[in-house]
């Protein structure tokens, strides 16, 4: 049986968290795949700022293409409407029967999981991996985990040991309209990228294609 990690999200834009974060659970619970998948239209975000689906798609894959086991997926992009991962997961386990899903998140998700549409069915067909994010500690996460096991009994959730880096998309996209990148030597290109967080190449193609208010 494969086992394959779901990392979702609207990666509006994909940032170093995600990967270390993806690299981390792909170590430590021998994944055979990571599936990068971009939300079409989340029903828990909001929709002002976020871009289309393709081009979120696109950053996905420079971002991740240097890495043999993960891979951009355009799973959730094709579905109509606002996309929930109950639904997602229902799917996936159709149209991949043989295979063994782990949904990724940051540990802030999983203090209001159990207000995720249809967390039953989540479970059902995947176990949730999750990570230390912002200003959870392992301990509290640890706990909230065990408040989730009493809840929807136990193998259901596990924690991912990685270091927490401090950034959000949300942050990048202020960040980005700051910065004229016309006068940029190579070098000087590659560490800014590092200060954003982000791989080089995914920032060479926001500022091609003028994304986030860059000029």
């Amino acid at each position: 049986m494969t086992s394959i990690g779901i990392m979702g999200g609207t990666f509006n834009p994909i940032h170093i968290g995600h990967i270390e974060i993806a690299k981390a659970a792909y170590e430590q619970y021998s994944l055979d795949e990571i599936w990068f998948m971009p939300n079409h239209i989340p029903g828990y975000k909001d929709k002002k700022e976020l871009i289309d689906g393709q081009t979120r798609l696109d950053m996905v894959a420079l971002a991740v293409q240097e890495y043999a086991y993960f891979k951009a997926s355009d799973y959730e992009l094709h579905r109509s409407g606002n996309t929930y991962t109950a639904e997602t997961m229902r799917l996936l386990s159709h149209d991949y029967p043989d295979a063994e899903f782990y949904f990724i998140i940051g540990a802030d998700s999983l203090d209001y999981f159990d207000k995720w549409r249809e967390p039953a069915v989540i479970l059902a067909h995947a176990k949730i991996l999750a990570a230390p994010r912002d200003d959870a500690s392992k301990e509290s996460m640890q706990r909230r985990i065990m408040q989730l096991h009493e809840q929807f009994g136990e193998n259901h959730f596990y924690p991912i040991d990685c270091v927490k880096i401090d950034c959000s998309s949300s942050e990048i996209r202020k960040r980005l309209s700051e910065y004229d990148f016309r006068n940029y030597t190579e070098k000087q290109f590659k560490e800014l990228a590092r200060e954003l967080y982000m791989s080089p190449n995914v920032l060479q193609y926001i500022i091609e294609h003028h994304l986030y208010n860059v000029l």
